[in-house]
């Protein structure tokens, strides 16, 4: 009996270890190491603590202690990661696994159907439960940065029913102690004391509880909107920034026009004095051409945001030789907020900027042609672009290299997501050449 528990104290420590590097390589962290004096220390060290094993249930001072200098360790010397967040993984890691191995292991002790399997049942589910938590990461970290206040307020209610339940539960102990005492005529005096301690703990501990959780939602719930203002004035004084910007380059640009046109004449006299040199023409009208291109990509969609938007990316098309077509009519659109048209036309474009990007092929014309329409009650808009990378469409999603897959997936995840609160639809259409994505938005 006490080989086997040691056993699966042992098997408990290297499970712990072995959940943690794979935790730290699901997080992105690189394993790495140098071939020293502190590898090797921490190697032995980490060899010993396996060897030491870990109990279950209740886990001692120098356990936890033990626990966390080792994923330190780990953190500092098999991953090269600096001192604060090291700590904070270590801490963080090594309470939680010690929080959900001893809830599972004291909810199974209170289980008929779990004794003599105690032990063993305890190290399988709690390794079920990392090792899922772990494989599906990067899903639950996008989960609770969106959601972290609604968590919040679920653990913390879990947490007090919990209490509640052990409360219950050691109150009915406490009782059937005390009718054993008084049916063997035992002294009861001490048993007595506890059970209407017990008693009062019950009848009192709910509602402060209740209290708590009022408070705690309450709390919450203003952090919520707190940070829903916070980021909605920040949208806003950004928004209001980015139109005063336009409105000064949109001056500046029709000052520079009129001067041009204002001296129209003189550079007309200056060409037909030129025109027995072709160089010097050349050169001259150049020079003209260069001063009017910095004023004609001028929008004027509807929408101030848009317009902003269209200036800005045909500025990085100019600056990457990209043909920017643009063809856009949002005047029936005033119902789409200001965050889901920069969610969906800077995606849009930033997508099919990097795919023309990529072409290095000189045979291929790099372009970008969006244009919108409104056709039998939708709103719809299309962007086609130029491009020779391969792209696999599986179910209107985008599979293709690592790295295209984090930008495109993180981009059309946005726009689906946008178009998504005014029910529309985005359908993706790929040829070797030609990348086309179409949006449909049901017009109010």
């Amino acid at each position: 009996m006490l080989v086997s528990t040691y056993i699966l104290a042992v098997l408990n420590m290297l499970m712990f270890i072995v959940l943690f590097f794979m935790l730290m390589n699901k997080k992105g962290y690189v394993y790495q190491y140098k071939f020293d004096v502190q590898f090797i220390l921490t190697s032995i060290f980490l060899i010993l603590t396996i060897i030491m094993g870990l109990g279950f249930g209740a886990i001692p001072l120098q356990f936890m202690l033990k626990m966390f200098l080792i994923t330190y360790l780990i953190c500092k010397n098999f991953y090269k990661i600096n001192r604060r967040k090291s700590i904070i993984s270590s801490v963080i890691y090594t309470l939680i696994y010690i929080l959900v191995e001893s809830s599972i292991f004291w909810f199974l002790t209170f289980s008929p159907y779990s004794r003599g399997y105690l032990l063993e049942i305890t190290l399988i589910i709690n390794f079920i439960i990392f090792f899922v938590v772990i494989s599906f990461f990067n899903i639950l970290q996008n989960i609770y940065k969106n959601k972290k206040y609604y968590l919040y307020i679920i653990l913390t209610t879990t947490i007090n029913l919990l209490t509640i339940f052990f409360i219950n539960k050691s109150y009915t102990d406490i009782s059937n102690l005390y009718s054993m005492a008084v049916k063997n005529n035992v002294h009861f005096y001490d048993v007595s004391d506890m059970l209407i301690f017990s008693s009062t703990i019950q009848e009192t501990f709910p509602y402060l509880l209740l209290i708590v959780n009022i408070l705690l939602i309450s709390i919450f719930l203003n952090s919520i909107k707190s940070a829903k203002e916070k980021a909605k004035a920040e949208f806003v004084n950004e928004k209001l920034d980015m139109q005063y910007k336009y409105y000064l380059m949109v001056k500046e640009s029709q000052e520079k026009m009129k001067r041009v046109y204002h001296d129209m004449n003189n550079h007309m006299n200056n060409i037909k004095s030129l025109k027995s040199s072709s160089e010097d023409v050349d050169k001259y009208i150049n020079n003209i051409e260069n001063e009017v291109k910095g004023t004609k990509n001028i929008y004027n969609t509807g929408n101030v945001l848009l317009d902003i938007i269209l200036y800005e990316k045909s500025k990085v098309c100019l600056e990457n030789n990209i043909e920017f077509n643009v063809g856009i009519d949002f005047s029936k659109c005033d119902f789409i907020e200001m965050i889901d048209i920069s969610s969906i036309f800077s995606n849009l474009i930033d997508n099919a900027i990097e795919a023309c990007n990529k072409i290095d092929d000189n045979n291929i014309e790099k372009y970008i042609t969006i244009k919108s329409t409104f056709i039998k009650g939708y709103y719809v808009v299309r962007c086609e672009n130029s491009k020779n990378n391969k792209v696999i469409i599986k179910n209107n999603k985008i599979f293709t290299s690592k790295k295209d897959k984090f930008i495109h997936g993180i981009g059309i995840d946005s726009i689906k997501s946008s178009i998504k609160r005014y029910n529309g639809e985005l359908k993706i259409k790929d040829s070797e050449y030609k990348f086309v994505a179409t949006i449909h938005i049901p017009v109010e």
